[in-house]
């Protein structure tokens, strides 16, 4: 393989969450709209991402860490997750050869956690209007909530394009499209509790995505399965 004069200078081994969470956000339900993000919460798509970062890595050059720390980089776009590793000159190439391995996968190695159709069904026959807040391409976005059955469940569906390159703003635009009478985010990382305070929403983290422990303090609750969730999405509206 051919040496890539662009790759960053010792590129790091070992993916740091830098992370400290400020103040938490906090209201009581009635939520309306919730804004669910995809991947580790929604999603099961750890298996697949992480192939795709190393076998990008590998073709520009740079060793990458254990699939372990890999996962970490799961939740803001991929350019933001590759940059740390490939110079600047060559990030929209790496991209763009992410991106061509996501279309040559597919639906391999990923699928939705098994509770997630039935939590949105509930949800929905409940009457609470809900969107997808996700940093996948618009059209990646849409493909899988197709393909996964989910797209009759959400009122909007809104991924990452140039106008709206990080998470914050893919919120922005669920709210535009749903109003904001009360909403809540659903996600797994700190991207997701981040992007929702820009907004002036708060953030449920799912314990069955990717998140490092730390991130949990920044969420206004975390729930461990889709029993908490729905008792607290559905039930008093309280946060303890």
């Amino acid at each position: 393989m051919s040496e890539h004069p662009d790759v960053v200078h010792n590129p790091p081994t070992t993916v740091e969450v830098d992370y400290t969470p400020g103040p938490v956000l906090k209201t009581e339900g009635p939520w309306t709209p919730l804004l669910w993000d995809m991947d580790g919460t929604l999603l099961d798509s750890a298996v697949a991402i992480v192939r795709r970062l190393r076998e990008t890595l590998l073709h520009f050059g740079v060793t990458p860490p254990s699939d372990d720390q890999l996962k970490f980089l799961i939740g803001p776009p991929t350019g933001t997750s590759l940059l740390r590793f490939i110079g600047t000159a060559r990030i929209d190439e790496s991209r763009a050869y992410y991106r061509s391995l996501s279309e040559r996968d597919g639906l391999k190695d990923q699928q939705l956690f098994p509770w997630i159709l039935s939590t949105l069904k509930t949800l929905h026959e409940a009457g609470i209007p809900m969107g997808v807040a996700t940093s996948k391409p618009q059209h990646e976005a849409e493909r899988l909530c197709d393909a996964y059955g989910m797209t009759p469940y959400f009122t909007a569906i809104v991924g990452g394009n140039e106008e709206r390159k990080d998470k914050a703003s893919v919120i922005a635009e669920v709210l535009r499209q749903l109003g904001n009478d009360n909403a809540l985010m659903i996600g797994d990382r700190f991207y997701d509790t981040d992007g929702a305070a820009l907004n002036g929403i708060p953030t449920v983290l799912v314990r069955w995505g990717y998140a490092h422990e730390k991130e949990f303090a920044g969420a206004m609750a975390t729930v461990s399965n889709e029993t908490e969730l729905l008792e607290l999405l559905l039930g008093s509206g309280k946060v303890a």
